[in-house]
């Protein structure tokens, strides 16, 4: 072989191996181009409309903001609000089902419904008080496949003992809730076993929809010494109602989540903002990579707030002083 051809050779494989490392080089900086540039799709399914899921949504928000996810540049958020309707809250699911990096699931009905529909897509509830009774865990109670996020249980016994602590003669407390959420269920058995342990009797009124609340609570507190408000969405969706029968029957009332506090003597219970923004913490990590749904366990909130109302203890006759 002729020195030529040889060195025409080692040229042409030059040229081949530079080529290969320039498109190299130019593909490396595409894809660092895209990850700058990359969009992040989180998309909200909230059950209903009240305060606390709304605190808990901006909360959630928030963390993102914090962490560098921005609306309008880096991050599309999608929103849907079933507004207590489970037959939108089916057919809602459907729509956002494989189109989001992550999904926030708000209140344990849009929990169960969207893990039924999808069960790829990075998950994270909030609002759910008993994740485990409302079937969002996978084997020994562990986050399932796909999704983790926060619990929103009250701490019952430091409720009720605040409760007492408004009225010291309580020999009877009174339980509204709906028998269709089984976060609600829980609290309501909590609360019969803890009062029972300190000679208490309860008695409970459920309704299915918020047009039976007004007459559960009339029926209710002629029966009772005391309500106590467990966080419940049908009973967040109809509290000034309650409000207006407590005040006309005089009854002493404690509610366990903040906003609340507008129908009831106080609300003693978690910070559903700060819970929102702990979700949005949990969400910074599994969209970063750092962290898999299914290797995440379910936080819970341990910072509690009491919120007084101040008319509403006037008006049945409370002395605020003693909750202190």
């Amino acid at each position: 072989m002729c020195m030529l051809s040889v060195k025409r050779k080692m040229y042409s494989v030059a040229i081949v191996a530079l080529s290969a490392l320039t498109l190299l080089g130019l593909g490396q900086g595409q894809n660092e181009i895209y990850a700058r540039d990359k969009v992040t799709k989180v998309a909200i399914l909230q059950y209903t409309e009240h305060e606390s899921l709304d605190r808990s949504r901006e909360g959630f928000l928030d963390a993102l903001k914090e962490a560098g996810y921005k609306e309008g540049k880096n991050l599309k958020v999608e929103y849907k609000n079933a507004s207590g309707d489970q037959s939108d809250l089916q057919s809602i699911a459907q729509q956002l089902k494989g189109k989001n990096d992550l999904i926030l699931d708000i209140a344990t009905p849009a929990a169960q419904v969207m893990l039924q529909a999808d069960k790829k897509t990075p998950q994270l509830f909030t609002c759910v008080a008993d994740p485990k009774a409302a079937k969002l865990l996978g084997a020994k109670n562990k986050p399932a496949k796909n999704m983790t996020g926060t619990s929103s249980m009250p701490p019952t016994k430091q409720v009720v003992d605040k409760l007492l602590k408004e009225k010291s003669d309580i020999k009877t407390i009174g339980v509204l809730y709906d028998s269709s959420e089984v976060n609600a269920e829980t609290q309501y058995k909590d609360v019969l076993a803890y009062a029972k342990s300190k000679g208490i009797k309860v008695e409970s009124v459920t309704v299915t929809s918020s047009n039976d609340v007004k007459q559960a609570c009339k029926t209710l507190a002629k029966k009772v010494d005391a309500i106590y408000l467990p966080a419940d969405n049908t009973v967040a969706n109809t509290i000034e109602t309650i409000g207006k029968v407590l005040k006309e029957e005089k009854k002493a009332s404690i509610s366990a989540f903040d906003a609340a506090v507008k129908g009831s003597v106080c609300a003693y219970g978690i910070d559903y903002y700060q819970l929102g923004r702990q979700t949005g913490q949990m969400a910074v990590k599994i969209l970063k990579g750092e962290k898999e749904a299914k290797d995440m366990p379910v936080e819970t909130s341990k910072k509690l707030v009491l919120k007084v109302n101040k008319e509403m203890a006037k008006a049945v006759g409370v002395d605020l002083g003693k909750l202190k």
